[in-house]
């Protein structure tokens, strides 16, 4: 799904770089909230990218950045 980032915070567990990531999916208004590892993301997410979440039985499991838009 399109979403947009709205917040991150990054945080270290057992030595390895993690992101809370809270985002909106296109076409809703209610936030949504996914962990997940470093390798599981682009680098250095920041708030008002547009984003592709791939998410399997609502997991997400990827967050790729997409290229910008004209």
């Amino acid at each position: 799904m399109k979403a947009t980032i709205l917040g991150v915070q990054p945080y270290e567990l057992h030595g390895t770089l993690y992101y809370r990531l809270i985002f909106t999916p296109d076409g809703s208004e209610q936030p949504r909230e996914a962990r997940l590892s470093h390798d599981m993301a682009y680098p250095d997410p920041q708030p008002g990218d547009r984003v592709e979440v791939n998410a399997i039985l609502g997991i997400v499991d990827g967050v790729k950045k997409l290229a910008a838009e004209n």
